[in-house]
């Protein structure tokens, strides 16, 4: 799952054209350790999106 949220990452900025950074990454995640397996989880002080975009399929 972890490198689904890097990939995510690296995806959103890219489309925006900007450039993905370690520094920005690690202010939405935050490495995290259970079991002795690591994972990255969403940092509880960072909201996105408030409100999700809907689509409308017509």
């Amino acid at each position: 799952m972890g490198m689904v949220r890097i990939r995510l990452f690296e995806f959103l900025y890219q489309t925006q054209g900007q450039e993905p950074t370690i520094e920005k990454f690690r202010a939405f995640y935050q490495l995290q350790s259970n079991l002795g397996f690591f994972s990255f989880s969403i940092c509880s002080a960072k909201k996105i999106l408030i409100n999700y975009p809907r689509f409308i399929i017509t």
